[in-house]
């Protein structure tokens, strides 16, 4: 009798499986969750897709490996992104029940740089490397975790890559998930080109903290909270000194330039590769004619 009673009313699992249709029934949670800004100080970049993903990045930093992972990078003075990417959160519409998996994974990357084999620690002014040898290295480490059980079930390293270029004055290239070089230190009035030699297409998006550098070091959000993937934008926020600045795709081939005429601090990233710790920071000082 009890069974029949589950029957008729629908609640069986296989009664409501038969009714199931994912692109109506399920919707999935997506957005940028930024735990940690970088400043000029720790340039370490953190954030989540989502509220449970941001579980594994508290699983993983308590992680000896992964703790071991991060002080080598600091030593290198590295760029560091740690991107909690799955797993994904979906709702089921009917209940509004949020299902997600156990398996969660924060991917790491370590992004550094040398300028004739010395390392580039510090934002120069683009006349003192131009010509110069510049080496980028990047380390992606993938890590594995269950967020259910609270624990680190798999470190990946990947191969390292390393991307050697001649420095050219006032130009930024992007090339395959690496902005090189990583930061710049410019006068107000002057103009950067974003260049991009590779076969992939990236976008410069972030805001222009338009204050002087060492205030805005410690308080420029590099996420816009809407890009438009189109022109420069300049938003209502530019009232308070912040401008957002998107690139929109460049193309393979292809540059985008922007002309800083205040000082203050543009930390930007590529959106398309953020999770590869693709990146970077100009700092507009005030010119020297003013």
């Amino acid at each position: 009798m009890i069974g029949a009673v589950l029957i008729g009313s629908g609640i069986l699992p296989e009664e409501r499986a038969r009714e199931f249709r994912s692109l109506t029934d399920i919707s999935i949670a997506t957005g940028m969750k930024v735990i940690k800004e970088p400043t000029l100080e720790d340039n370490t970049f953190i954030y989540a897709v989502n509220d449970v993903a941001q579980r594994g990045i508290d699983i993983a930093q308590s992680d000896v490996r992964v703790k071991q992972i991060l002080d080598e990078s600091k030593s290198k003075e590295a760029a560091v992104t740690i991107a909690a990417v799955q797993p994904i959160v979906m709702t089921d519409r009917q209940s509004g029940q949020l299902l997600h998996s156990a398996a969660g994974q924060v991917i790491i990357t370590a992004n550094w740089q040398m300028v004739e084999g010395a390392l580039y620690s510090e934002p120069k002014n683009p006349t003192e490397i131009a010509n110069k040898r510049v080496e980028s290295h990047q380390q992606i480490w993938n890590i594995l975790v269950d967020v259910n059980k609270g624990q680190v079930s798999q470190v990946a390293q990947q191969a390292n890559r390393v991307i050697t270029d001649t420095a050219r004055s006032n130009v930024v290239r992007a090339d395959v998930n690496m902005f090189v070089p990583k930061a710049l230190l410019i006068e107000a009035g002057s103009e950067i080109r974003w260049s991009n030699p590779s076969n992939l297409p990236h976008n410069v998006v972030g805001t222009f903290n338009q204050t002087t550098a060492s205030d805005a070091s410690n308080a420029t959000s590099i996420i816009p909270e809407n890009s438009t993937n189109g022109n420069n934008t300049k938003t209502n926020l530019e009232t308070a000194g912040l401008i957002t600045l998107d690139s929109g795709f460049i193309e393979p081939n292809a540059s985008w330039q922007y002309r800083f005429d205040k000082e203050g601090i543009f930390n930007y990233l590529c959106t398309i590769h953020a999770e590869e710790g693709m990146r970077g920071t100009v700092i507009v000082t005030p010119s020297a004619s003013s």
